[in-house]
């Protein structure tokens, strides 16, 4: 069976068992008899950390599949017009290598979260079949790269950046520095360590962007951003889906 075969009857299975989606996957994904039980005690240390990467993958998959099903239970369904309207989507190598990386990054995502977002942002592709675009792309990869802890980070930044604004020679450059500084009534209530690593890593992946620097900028420099567009969509994206880890 080709890829696209073998997302068109996922999707037909996970529709058909929606309303026992948890409980299909804890059975699918049950973990075959360790094969080290067999072979000795040679590797013993090893067993931990296998039984914890199994489960890590069971619960990403879990949150993945669990929100890419109620994205679409209730309103939409696989019938042959829809099977073939899919398998035509699918034709274009972007659209299929779309989906095929959002669940990779989603069963490998470092956050439950994302991976349940990724599941909601998957559903909504197939219902809606839009066009793609590189924003695409980019709102995986970073979700991909972001934990818990980031995730929580970049709403709360989001979210505090009106209060503040910009005012860097009419630019729209942010920076960290002005959050802490003890003249700036509203001091943002994170930790600085921690926001700045997600800032970087998000400027990584173009979930934030940078300006090229100058007089008065500064550019790339630690703590120093700009928001985009994917930056926008990311945030209504976790604002707007209810999910289920």
């Amino acid at each position: 069976m080709d890829t696209r075969n073998e997302i068109i009857e996922f999707t037909k299975h996970v529709l058909e068992n929606a309303s026992k989606i948890d409980d299909v996957i804890d059975n699918a994904l049950e973990p075959i008899k360790d094969y080290t039980d067999t072979i000795g005690d040679i590797f013993t240390p090893m067993k931990g950390l296998i039984a914890i990467f199994n489960l890590k993958k069971r619960l990403t998959f879990k949150a993945f599949a669990i929100n890419y099903a109620k994205n679409l239970y209730g309103t939409y369904a696989i019938n042959d017009d829809e099977t073939l309207k899919l398998q035509n989507y699918l034709k274009d190598k972007k659209n299929l290598t779309y989906i095929s990386e959002i669940i990779d990054n989603a069963v490998n995502a470092k956050s439950l979260k994302a991976s349940a977002l990724l599941g909601a942002i998957a559903g909504n592709v197939i219902k809606e079949k839009k066009e793609l675009t590189f924003d695409n792309f980019s709102i995986i990869d970073t979700l991909r790269v972001l934990n818990d802890y980031d995730i929580e980070n970049f709403i709360i930044l989001y979210e505090y950046l009106p209060k503040v604004g910009t005012s860097h020679n009419e630019t729209e450059e942010y920076r960290t520095t002005d959050f802490y500084d003890s003249d700036n009534p509203i001091i943002i209530q994170l930790n600085r360590d921690s926001l700045e690593l997600t800032i970087e890593k998000m400027k990584r992946t173009n979930g934030l962007t940078y300006n090229a620097g100058g007089i008065g900028q500064s550019g790339n420099a630690k703590g120093c951003f700009e928001i985009n567009s994917i930056t926008k969509e990311l945030y209504r994206i976790v604002k707007m889906t209810q999910i289920t880890e």
